[in-house]
């Protein structure tokens, strides 16, 4: 017989998209400051085990939902796998999808007390219709995230953690220091997103690197496997100030470069959240989608979004749908020089 924790322990679960699980990371990190008895159990897609590398009191559960764990047999197999294998009391659903009500559900039969996400789902709407709009500025996803923990009985101030150092470490972020002419100035640049909707056109997002493509700037290009990494690896072939990236580099190892970067410069996606994470300032690009519906780089300037004024937008919380224009104007509006004078006064502190 099982004898009960000495010690609070919660199962987090979050599955899907990169950029949503690296949104937990600062949350679990405040929780677990403000909570010193604690310990966390993070459930979520075995891709994204290098975003809680280092944290300590965090044990990290990995799945791959595609195999192993597919469809509601792989629901059961997760519930007794953690079920068996963990000793927990409380379960924080941070996901809020088929998939972990059900995990929800299977906990609560066995007397865990459970909470889960408000997505705000009717106020993303109003947010993103075509008529009517309400525009105003959501709670952002951390918030929503926090909001579960206080539910469960835990206190958690976002604050108290700020931006992530090395081995977990926290710290504040610090003021950028003016660069010295002969400085070299590591910039990176992300220019993938996973809905196409997201993207700035790539011949315009080459414009920006070809500015910067000179002495004392050494660039950095971010993306996936496939397609993305092909057209990248022409990139680093292309540009002569370019770094190359090894195309197998894990989550921690893209962290750890990325933490080197002066500033990066990003579409509305995964990888503004990673290097939100490791403190470095970030030039994101704003199209069908906004900052208001919660998703922003955590404790990014706003001012950093580039982005034009439509009517028409936002139109998609996550950039999933066609444009009604037909015409894509939110980002072929977007000029180069945009984006190029925001990143410039980054760099200049």
């Amino acid at each position: 017989m099982k004898t009960a924790p000495t010690r609070p322990t919660i199962l987090v679960l979050r599955f899907s998209a990169l950029g949503d699980v690296a949104l937990t990371v600062p949350v679990i990190k405040a929780l677990l400051a403000a909570n010193k008895d604690v310990l966390v159990v993070m459930a979520s897609e075995k891709s994204c085990a290098g975003l809680f590398s280092g944290i300590d009191r965090l044990t990290f559960e990995g799945f791959d939902l595609k195999a192993e764990f597919k469809g509601f047999v792989g629901i059961f197999r997760i519930f007794n796998l953690l079920r068996k294998k963990y000793q927990f009391s409380m379960v924080a659903d941070l996901h809020g999808v088929i998939r972990t009500h059900v995990l929800r559900f299977l906990f609560e039969a066995s007397r865990r007390k459970t909470e889960v996400i408000n997505k705000g789902r009717i106020e993303k709407y109003a947010l993103i219709r075509k008529d009517n709009k309400i525009f105003r500025p959501l709670p952002h996803a951390t918030e929503r995230y926090a909001d579960v923990f206080k539910r469960l009985g835990f206190k958690i101030n976002l604050l108290q953690v700020g931006h992530v150092g090395q081995a977990g470490t926290e710290h504040n972020m610090p003021m950028q220091p003016t660069l010295a002419v002969d400085s070299v100035v590591k910039v990176g640049f992300a220019p993938f997103a996973k809905h196409a909707a997201k993207m700035y056109p790539l011949d315009k997002f080459k414009e920006i690197v070809q500015y910067f493509d000179r002495a004392p700037y050494q660039l950095y290009f971010f993306g996936g496997k496939g397609a993305e990494q092909l057209l990248l690896a022409d990139w680093e072939g292309y540009f002569s100030r370019a770094v190359p990236i090894s195309s197998t580099s894990s989550i921690a190892e893209e962290l750890e470069i990325m933490r080197e970067m002066r500033a990066m410069v990003t579409m509305d996606s995964a990888n503004m959240h990673l290097a939100s994470l490791v403190n470095v300032p970030v030039i994101s690009l704003w199209g069908p989608t906004h900052p208001y519906a919660g998703f922003y780089g955590f404790l990014q300037d706003p001012l950093n979004a580039v982005q034009v004024n439509l009517s028409c937008r936002p139109c998609s919380v996550f950039g999933n749908t066609s444009c009604w224009r037909g015409d894509h104007a939110c980002m072929q509006q977007i000029t180069p020089y945009m984006v190029e004078e925001k990143l410039l006064k980054v760099l200049k502190g």
